[in-house]
């Protein structure tokens, strides 16, 4: 069953739209400094998935769900016309998903690091660390950051990770759907498209130098799916290159939409 996404607009209205999906525990703030620089050309939607930030919880993390998610937006949204689409990691996948079952709607599709196969499974540990807090005894984020110091050691990480505390009854809590988020891992990790599964528009997969999500062989594998593949390697650059290669990323996304 579909829910009702949340999102952020920006931009001049009735520019060409782009609508940004985020990764897992990710959230459309994490998209803010990249959504204002593309809403100099364009119209851009950031967008919460499903039990994540402000979207409502779910119980399901299906991807043909996840994708009926962004319909029902766009319907909502009396948006007819084709959409340019980027999604980073899970929100990659569900871009991915969507595109290839409604390939009427994209105009171009983004895809950044993350590639249509199963993976190993990623952050099992960092959730039960997460989950195992007693967040009502916490005074203060610095003190939710020490208990999950040794847990999740990457301090950089732990604290993208505590951009989803928020204020509760007094205390802290999560805004994600752990408890969701982590009894779908197995789903989260798999392909999102079936062997029949394709998209005939223009695609960039953007891979990051530094990251081991997209692997020798991995482009031609999205190829198979996307025949119309440009490529972009961003030297040094991690799992998010919304981060540590923001500008580069800006420029290229503005030259190739």
């Amino acid at each position: 069953m579909a829910v009702a996404l949340k999102s952020l607009k920006m931009g001049t209205e009735g520019a060409p739209k782009v609508f940004i999906v985020h990764g897992l525990m990710g959230s459309l703030r994490n998209w803010l400094l990249v959504g204002k620089a593309l809403a100099e050309a364009f119209e851009v939607h950031l967008l919460d998935l499903r039990n994540h930030g402000e979207s409502p919880w779910a119980d399901s993390m299906d991807w043909s769900e996840m994708s009926a998610d962004l319909m029902g937006y766009l319907e909502r949204e009396c948006i007819e016309e084709p959409i340019h689409l980027i999604g980073h990691s899970l929100g990659g996948k569900v871009a991915m998903h969507f595109a290839s079952e409604y390939g009427d709607r994209v105009a171009k599709l983004v895809v950044l690091d993350i590639v249509p196969k199963p993976y190993t499974p990623h952050y099992k540990s960092e959730f039960e660390a997460m989950m195992s807090l007693d967040l009502g005894a916490m005074v203060s984020r610095q003190s939710v950051s020490e208990a999950l110091e040794q847990s999740i050691p990457d301090a950089s990480f732990r604290e993208s990770l505590l951009t989803n505390l928020t204020r509760k009854d007094g205390g802290f809590a999560w805004k994600p759907n752990l408890k969701v988020l982590y009894e779908n891992l197995e789903t989260i990790r798999t392909n999102p498209l079936s062997e029949a599964s394709s998209y005939l528009g223009e695609t960039l997969l953007v891979k990051g130098g530094a990251s081991d999500f997209i692997e020798t062989g991995d482009r031609e594998r999205m190829e198979k799916y996307f025949p119309k593949l440009d490529f972009l390697l961003m030297e040094g650059v991690s799992h998010n290159p919304h981060v540590d290669g923001r500008e580069a990323l800006i420029n290229k996304l503005m030259e190739w939409l």
